[in-house]
């Protein structure tokens, strides 16, 4: 899991990619019991949870706090495992659902799925319910 992390931001741990990178001959195996321990209880740990919440401006120049968008630094580790999750469990659930499951009008996480399908959904609704 270490070897594709790329450069990024620390999260409150204070440990950075290329510390996870050097050290992973030895870490990993702790880590790895960490992460396994955590998804077979269920339960994230709560210093992963924690984020260092900075404001990035979605304009040239802000002028107001509506022209910023809020982004949370996690730790690299809780990312890891985040990504974990959603590539191991979250997108094959929508590739292949349960036959239970009713996916008609969910737009995200799918490969045909865009805003723009939304939009055209919507479109189509409206205007045939309107006649």
């Amino acid at each position: 899991m270490t070897d594709r992390l790329k450069p990024t931001t620390t999260g409150l741990d204070g440990m950075p990619a290329w510390y996870l990178r050097l050290m992973a001959p030895i870490i990993a195996a702790p880590f790895a019991a960490l992460f396994n321990q955590s998804m077979l209880a269920g339960v994230v740990p709560r210093q992963w949870k924690d984020a260092i919440i900075a404001p990035v401006p979605k304009v040239p120049v802000p002028v107001e706090e509506a022209d910023y968008r809020p982004i949370s630094h996690t730790s690299v580790l809780s990312r890891q495992v985040e990504r974990h999750i959603v590539r191991r469990y979250i997108y094959p659930a929508f590739v292949t659902p349960s036959p239970d499951l009713c996916f008609a009008d969910q737009y995200a996480f799918r490969q045909s799925g865009s805003t723009t399908a939304a939009l055209v959904v919507i479109h189509h609704t409206m205007y045939y319910a309107a006649q």
